[in-house]
Order: C-alpha cells, then sequence, then structure tokens
C-alpha cells in the first residue's frame, strides 16, 4: 500500500486495474482496521495515477520527440528544431484553440514574436507534419514548450519547466497568499522547526479554482515522468501564492539529496484527493483506543474483557477497550428520566409507530445505568435508522435533537458540569442534508446552534446560525458575505444575509460556538480549526448509506464520539468513487452502514413515506422495498394539479442516443421534448419552483439547461425549474418530476437499481418519464415501470400524438400574453 506514479512498460498494453481491496465486516484491532483502511484508500489514489500516466504515455507515443533528452542538472538540451518558420523566418510556436466550437482543442503553429510584431503566419499542424507511414509517429515537436501545448491539447494538466525552490523555515518570507490560502495542513513535524519546506513555481498563470488544498502533484526531472526521477506530493493550501508558488508536502519518493533548490522540473496536477487525504490522516491522528471509546463497537459486535490484551507495556499504559465501557460510554442521565423525557416528547410531536421506536431506542442508549455484574449489556452505543425515501428522516432527526438537549440540560442541572460537556454533532457529506435537519429545528422553535462552513454553500436561512471557518479571514468573508447583498435575492434572502453580516461584525456566533450544545457541519469541513478544541460526544450521522466509511469516520474519530445515531437508506445511491471500479461490492463503497449491518447490528425501519401518491410509490415498492411500504398520505392529497396532466406517465420519443467526448450520452429529441412539456406545464399555471427534471447523464442535464435558457423568458418563468443529474438530486422533491432516460440502443447504468429508485421516488404528484419504449421495454425494470404505465389512464403516450395538444396550450397561452402586453403599453 505504497502511493506510486507507473512506468511506461505498466502502463503501455494494460487495462485500468479494479479496486482489489476487500473490508471485512468485522476487525481484529483498530490496527488491523488503520491497514485495511489504509490499503484501500492508497489503492484508489494509485489508480487514478494509473490511469493518468497510462494517458500521458499513449500521448507522447503518438508524436515524435525524439528531439528531447533527460532534463538533467536543470539543464534541458534540444538536437535542433523542427518547426516550420514563420514570415520571419523564426521557428514557429504550437498553440492550441481554447475558443469553443469544432476546432477546440486542436493545434496549430503561429508566429512566435511579442504580439505587436507577430506577423500572420498560421498551419495546422497535421498539415505541417502529415502522415507518412502508419508505424511513425507525424507530428514533430521540437521544444518542451511545444510538447506541453500538446498534452494540454489531450487534456494532460502538465506544467513544464517549472522551478522546485527548496527553503529552510527561517528563508520563508512572509508573503501575502491569494485568497484561496485559507489555512495550512502541514504534518506536526513540520511545525514551529527548521525543517526545509518545498515550493513549486508553476510556469504559468490559470484560473485559481483550478487548484485546491490535498491536490495530488507528481514532479519529475523528465517530461517522460520517470519513476526514479520522480517524487509524488500534496499542496499544502488551496491555491499559489501570488508569485505562483505551491507549497507541496513530500508524500512519496522525495530525498532531499536528489532535488536541489532552483532546479527545473515538470509537473502533473493529478487529482484532488482532500477526501483520501483527510481520512487516512484522520486515521492516523485519532482512530485510537485511548481517545475513541467507540472503538471496540465499531471493530466487532461479540466482544468480551477475555479479548482484552493481557501483556500491558508499562513506559505507554493503553487503557483496554473494555474499561472504557462503563466510565466513557455512560449516558448523561438514568434510563427513568430519558424514558419520561421520550414519552413527553411522543407527546409533544406526531410520530408514526416506527419513528416513536427509533425515539425510544436512542433514549436507552442514552441512559447512563451500567449493566450489573453477570448481566450483559443490552444497548449497544450506536442507533440505525433505515428510513425510505419521503420517511420523515430529517423530521425524525429534529425532534431527536431536541430530545438529546433536553437530557443534556438536565443531566447538568442534577450532576453539574460533565469533563467533557454533552454537545451533539450533525454530520453528513452534504451541505444541504445537514441544513435540511437544522431547518427543521427551526420550524420546532430551535435556534440554539451553529453551523460551520463556507458562505457560498450554506442555506439563506442558515446563515445567521453560522460561523464561516473555511473563508479566508475575517474581511475576505465579511466581502463574500457584502457581495451576496448584491446577487438576485429574495426579500427573506436578504434579511438573513443581512442579519448574519451583523452577527460577523459583532463576532457573535465565534463566542458562541463553545457554548452551544448543537453544531451542524459536513464530514469534508470537520477538520476546520475553529472546531479543534471541541469535543462531541454524541455524533448524528445523516445520509450515512451515501458516503464511504473512511468519510464517515471523520466527525467520529476527531470528535471522540461516544454515542453514535446512522440514518440512511441503503436502497438509495451509493457512494461516488471516482475514477475506479471494484472487482467486488465490498470495497470502498461498501459503507460504515453497510458493514455495522452486516456485523449484526438491527437497523430501526421507518417504512412509511409521506411523499408520493401511492400510485408513484407503488412502483418502488415492487421493485425495490419488497413490498414493505406504508403510504402515509392518501390520492386525495396528492390530487392532480392539472386535469390534463396524468399522475404517472411515459412519454414514448422516437429519438436517437448519441454520445459525448467525455463518454456523457445525451438524446435531442428527448431534450427537446422535454423542454416543450415544461413550457406547457408553465403555460398550464404550474410554478416553476414546481417543476424538477431528472436526467441519467450530465450531457443530457447541459442540453435541456441550454434549451431551457434560449426559452422566451418574459412569457415563461424557467429559471427555477430544476434540471439535475439523479446524484445532484438525491434528498430532494418537487410536486412534477419529468424523468429524461436517453438511451436508445443499450441501457448503461439506467439499469442501476439504487440510481433508478432515487429517479423514481422524488415526485409528489406527478411523474412524466420520457424515454424510448422499445429500448426500455426489453430491460427487466423498466419493462416493470411501463407496465404499471399502462395500467394509468392516458399512463402511455406516444410523443407525436400529443406534441399536437401542448403545441396548442403553448399557442394559446402565447396569445393571451401577447394581448396582456399589448394592453400594458
Amino acid at each position: 500500500s505504497e502511493l506510486s506514479f507507473p512506468p511506461v512498460d505498466k502502463v503501455k498494453h494494460a487495462n485500468l486495474p479494479k479496486r482489489k481491496v476487500s473490508i471485512p465486516a468485522v476487525f481484529q484491532s483498530h490496527t488491523h482496521y488503520k491497514q485495511v483502511f489504509k490499503a484501500a484508500l492508497t489503492e484508489q489514489l494509485n489508480i487514478m495515477m494509473f490511469e493518468l500516466a497510462q494517458r500521458l504515455h499513449n500521448a507522447l507515443s503518438k508524436v515524435d520527440i525524439s528531439f528531447y533528452t533527460a532534463v538533467k542538472d536543470g539543464q534541458s538540451q534540444s538536437q535542433g528544431s523542427c518547426a516550420p518558420l514563420c514570415n520571419h523566418m523564426h521557428p514557429a510556436k504550437l498553440v492550441m484553440v481554447k475558443k469553443e466550437g469544432q476546432n477546440k482543442g486542436r493545434l496549430f503553429y503561429a508566429c512566435d514574436a511579442p504580439k505587436a510584431e507577430q506577423c500572420s503566419f498560421f498551419k495546422w499542424v497535421e498539415d505541417v507534419h502529415p502522415t507518412q507511414t502508419k508505424s511513425r509517429p507525424s507530428t514533430v515537436l521540437h521544444d518542451t514548450k511545444s510538447i506541453g501545448t500538446y498534452l494540454r491539447s489531450q487534456k494532460i494538466a502538465v506544467y513544464e519547466e517549472c522551478q522546485l525552490l527548496v527553503r529552510k523555515a527561517f528563508e520563508i518570507p512572509t508573503q501575502r497568499y491569494s485568497k484561496f490560502k485559507k489555512f495550512m495542513n502541514t504534518p506536526a513535524s513540520f511545525d514551529g522547526d527548521s525543517k526545509p519546506k518545498l515550493y513549486l513555481k508553476l510556469s504559468r498563470k490559470e484560473h485559481s479554482s483550478l487548484y485546491s488544498k490535498d491536490d495530488i502533484w507528481v514532479v519529475s526531472k523528465t517530461l517522460n515522468f520517470d519513476p526514479i526521477d520522480t517524487f509524488i506530493a500534496s499542496s499544502a493550501f488551496f491555491g499559489p501564492s501570488s508569485n505562483n508558488e505551491i507549497e507541496l508536502l513530500p508524500l512519496k519518493g522525495y530525498s532531499p539529496s536528489n532535488w536541489r533548490s532552483n532546479m527545473r522540473v515538470h509537473a502533473l496536477l493529478v487529482c484532488n484527493a482532500s477526501g483520501e487525504l483527510a481520512s487516512l490522516r484522520n486515521m492516523e491522528e485519532h482512530f485510537n483506543p485511548s481517545t475513541l471509546p467507540l472503538i471496540p463497537y465499531l471493530l466487532k459486535m461479540n466482544f468480551s474483557s477475555e479479548n482484552t490484551p493481557k501483556r500491558v507495556n508499562k513506559r505507554k499504559f493503553t487503557p483496554p477497550a473494555m474499561s472504557l465501557k462503563c466510565s466513557m460510554m455512560s449516558g448523561p442521565v438514568s434510563s427513568e428520566v430519558a424514558m419520561a423525557v421520550a414519552e413527553d416528547m411522543l407527546q409533544r410531536f406526531s410520530l408514526n409507530p416506527d419513528q416513536a421506536a427509533s425515539l425510544i431506542h436512542v433514549a436507552q442508549m442514552m441512559a447512563c445505568d451500567n449493566p450489573k455484574p453477570g448481566e450483559e449489556q443490552q444497548s449497544f452505543p450506536i442507533t440505525i435508522i433505515r428510513g425510505v425515501f419521503g420517511a420523515g428522516k430529517s423530521y425524525l432527526l429534529s425532534v431527536v435533537i431536541l430530545f438529546l438537549v433536553q437530557l443534556f440540560e438536565s443531566s447538568e442541572a442534577t450532576e453539574g458540569p460533565r469533563a467533557t460537556p454533552w454537545k451533539l454533532l450533525i454530520a453528513s457529506s452534504t451541505n444541504v442534508a445537514v441544513d435540511r435537519i437544522l431547518l427543521g429545528l427551526l420550524d420546532l422553535g430551535f435556534e440554539d446552534f451553529i453551523r460551520v462552513g463556507s458562505i457560498r454553500k450554506i442555506t439563506k436561512a442558515i446563515l445567521p446560525h453560522s460561523l464561516h471557518a473555511g473563508s479566508g479571514n475575517e474581511n475576505e468573508q465579511l466581502k463574500e458575505l457584502l457581495g451576496l447583498m448584491k446577487e438576485d435575492l429574495t426579500p427573506a434572502e436578504k434579511l438573513y444575509v443581512r442579519k448574519s453580516i451583523e452577527q460577523h461584525k459583532l463576532g457573535t456566533n465565534k463566542t458562541i460556538l463553545q457554548q452551544v450544545k448543537v453544531v451542524g457541519v459536513t464530514c469534508a469541513a470537520c477538520p476546520f480549526p475553529c472546531l479543534n478544541a471541541l469535543r462531541f460526544p454524541v455524533v448524528v450521522l445523516d445520509e450515512c448509506s451515501q458516503m464511504t466509511e473512511p468519510a464517515s469516520l471523520l466527525p467520529i474519530a476527531r470528535f471522540q464520539c461516544e454515542k453514535l445515531i446512522l440514518v440512511g437508506d441503503p436502497k438509495q445511491l451509493p457512494p461516488t468513487i471516482q475514477g475506479s471500479e471494484s472487482v467486488h461490492g465490498q470495497g470502498l463503497e461498501q459503507t460504515l452502514f453497510d458493514r455495522l449491518c452486516l456485523m449484526g447490528h438491527v437497523p430501526i425501519l421507518l417504512r412509511t413515506q409521506y411523499r408520493c401518491h401511492p400510485a408513484l410509490s407503488a412502483i418502488a415498492n415492487e421493485l425495490f422495498y419488497d413490498g414493505s411500504l406504508i403510504d402515509g398520505i392518501s390520492e386525495e392529497d396528492r390530487a392532480p394539479l392539472l386535469e390534463w396532466l396524468p399522475t404517472l406517465c411515459f412519454y414514448s420519443v422516437h429519438g436517437v442516443e448519441q454520445v459525448e467526448r467525455d463518454n456523457s450520452f445525451y438524446n435531442m429529441a428527448e431534450a427537446h421534448f422535454t423542454v416543450k412539456l415544461i413550457q406547457s406545464l408553465i403555460a398550464s399555471g404550474i410554478e416553476g419552483a414546481d417543476i424538477g427534471v431528472i436526467t441519467l447523464y450530465k450531457s443530457q442535464m447541459y442540453k435541456i439547461q441550454n434549451l431551457l435558457s434560449g426559452v422566451h423568458s418574459e412569457a415563461f418563468e424557467v429559471k427555477p425549474v430544476q434540471v439535475s443529474t439523479v446524484d445532484a438530486f438525491q434528498g430532494a422533491e418537487r410536486e412534477i418530476i419529468v424523468l429524461s432516460c436517453v438511451r436508445t440502443r443499450h441501457f448503461g447504468f439506467i439499469d442501476s437499481e439504487k440510481r433508478m429508485n432515487v429517479a423514481l421516488t422524488r415526485a409528489k404528484r406527478h411523474l412524466l418519464i420520457v424515454g424510448s419504449l422499445p429500448c426500455l421495454s426489453r430491460n427487466r425494470l423498466w419493462g416493470r415501470v411501463i407496465h404499471h404505465c399502462r395500467g394509468w389512464e392516458n399512463g402511455l403516450q406516444h410523443a407525436r400524438q400529443c406534441e399536437q395538444q401542448l403545441n396548442d396550450i403553448l399557442k394559446s397561452y402565447l396569445e393571451s400574453w401577447e394581448e396582456e402586453e399589448q394592453r400594458k403599453e
């Protein structure tokens, strides 16, 4: 499990490796746990580097770079130039077309003189070097700059001819870094000593948004990135300094004796690995039995004191994991008090039987009663809640949080202050999920919380309760808030931003953070410095079935969690693992939620859905939930918004799937029909904010967004219509959902059960599916969806037949609108 950038012979004729590391359901020790996850995360990063190395060497094999000799001692040598001569009779430079259009990415030769003196010389690279034989590369590149330009045209982020700077700590000038340098993340060994620091002075300036903290960089003395002369590093800051330098933290292959200061090097920007690197650091620094009481319960179910190590190292004594059970794992109040408060909450809030069972389970978990000698502990310090779509998970969590806060206050009143005060952290992988729970708390009248995060990612209503610890220094945060006031906001949103500006100037929330009992944060923001001194004995992890286990561990381990509440639905989207596939299902895609259930934890099921019309929920109930769903709303509650609009309909469109350069599919016939359908809905009086468009491919999303942007904006208020991929729509809902399936030949991942489940369960009243009837009918799952549509009145329509009806609606509406406009004049 070592990081490596592979050489040409390893990648030349090889397939992209698949992830092989398997994660067991139970672990022998915390050391075993760390070893397995370190191997899994390192393997993932290595596959991403393999993919880039393969593209790099494939690209280099297609051009002639025979002039190039390895850069040694910072000097490159050239064996003459093969570039054509411009009108000045000087070698021309290689340039890449950046302008949007059919020639984007193509290479051409142009004059290399300063702009004011340039001649009009122009030649496409393929016209200069026509292919002589199939075996020989056609294009001859004459200098390292041309190689860099060519590689960038192949979408390889290379920075040729950079400068590597090595500085002792006392030599580092006090430079003003750009606003993207938010905080340092150097290892402890780098702090306060005179160890040299590494900087990469980039050879060209790019927009700051291209860089981030924890980017992986591969730095080499040679342009073919020979492993002997190459090291791997990560970036310490969010962006380059004002003089275009990036501080690097070596990860593998760096030896000070091989890399002297001012050396000329080449660099590849591989990817951003903030998730993987933050997880590795978190495990190394915080996954420790002496500070994390929950560890025994995360490793296995059936442990006893016999399993604790017999031999004790007296020089470094670590208490056996089980001794933590009684002292640190006890809850804030007795079971009598916990159950009394729970009963009171059940009276105050209308919870269904499943939700009530969840609250009772949390109450039992929070009780401090320890088992008598010889008795087994009945309650584990982990509660797992598995809720279907629209099951009121966020509402339940808001009630659970109010319940826990009441327990904390009761404990303080009777027991006095605790060494580690009772506090609760709400964490999730997405900002939307965290904010949804906090909005639920505001609805219940509870405001005593702080949301830590980045200004632009927090819901406006939560901004007055937030601390923007990830967004540069205080002046920059204030500028960002003032900038929000100039944007297109509703009056209510402006009020929230104004209140947030006042709070920011007073520094109120910074002070409150230390005192509040409830804090909301995304997993990615857990390492923010403002949280460093805090401990959260209770962690609530929402959408846990959508994040990898190492990501789930960020809030659990960092804040020394003692009691854990996990919420999710394994039937919905799994974690996204970028750039790699697994040979089995037990790799990083296996979540903590999955593994604890495999280990033997029994989740509490929330079976009642309150979102979809019963005809819509019936599809998911049959296909994905084995008939276990209960409808919490009736057909009358979800009556149709328009007489002519079916609750469930499949519109068969005769289109053709096409593929973009990035292998994403689109279907223009479906895109045009979808936009016409949206216009007809708005023309019939439906608000744009009530309509959502889900598509299974990003290219289709962009096509529909582009078509909508060309719609008559004054006549049709299409701006509030959300057009997203399935992944971006998880957790959201709309009155009407239009689902564009795109594919006409093959199924691709539209056949994924979890993806289908999310796509089919976002609509409250109307689900309108746009797709190819001949193609989708052949698929087992989609065939059953179409069968449901056929059973509904007007549930299967051919686009050509219903297009006339839509045209009539639009014609009538536009005539009325134009008359109204003329009357106004």
